[in-house]
């Protein structure tokens, strides 16, 4: 139903949002569908779906500062906090490498998906205030 991957392709900016009350507010739960897609034409990586939550999003919504969903310098202080089980790099075939997992390659890891939890939301912050805390981190 989703082409992600033919949209890539073709050169299609692609965002991600949640189809929310319609599905639940788990955007973990949405990469990870863009890794097992029941297509597998159509599947893409943890990165190009992480990617698409994040600085896509500002993006598409022609956000005033390019930098905006990145964490760099220059950009908004803009973040979510996540407790995660285990980091790692996730690829749509795993046939093909398609970023590199030595670690001087600097390729920013992200929560595995397949362990069977999901991660847990810490902190959120936009634009350098804090919109919602857990509480664990402050302990």
């Amino acid at each position: 139903m989703n082409p992600f991957a033919s949209f890539y392709a073709a050169g299609v900016p692609v965002c991600f949002g949640s189809d929310s009350p319609v599905t639940p507010l788990r955007p973990w739960a949405s990469v990870r569908a863009c890794l097992q897609h029941n297509n597998p034409a159509e599947q893409i990586s943890a990165r190009a779906a992480f990617l698409g939550h994040t600085r896509a999003g500002w993006r598409a919504a022609r956000y005033r500062n390019p930098m905006a969903g990145q964490l760099v310098p220059g950009a908004p202080a803009s973040f979510a906090v996540w407790e995660v089980e285990e980091l790692m790099v996730q690829v749509a075939d795993g046939r093909v490498q398609s970023w590199s997992t030595d670690p001087r390659a600097r390729t920013p890891l992200l929560p595995a998906l397949d362990t069977g939890s999901e991660p847990v939301c810490l902190q959120t912050v936009r634009d350098g205030l804090e919109l919602y805390s857990s509480g664990s981190l402050r302990s």
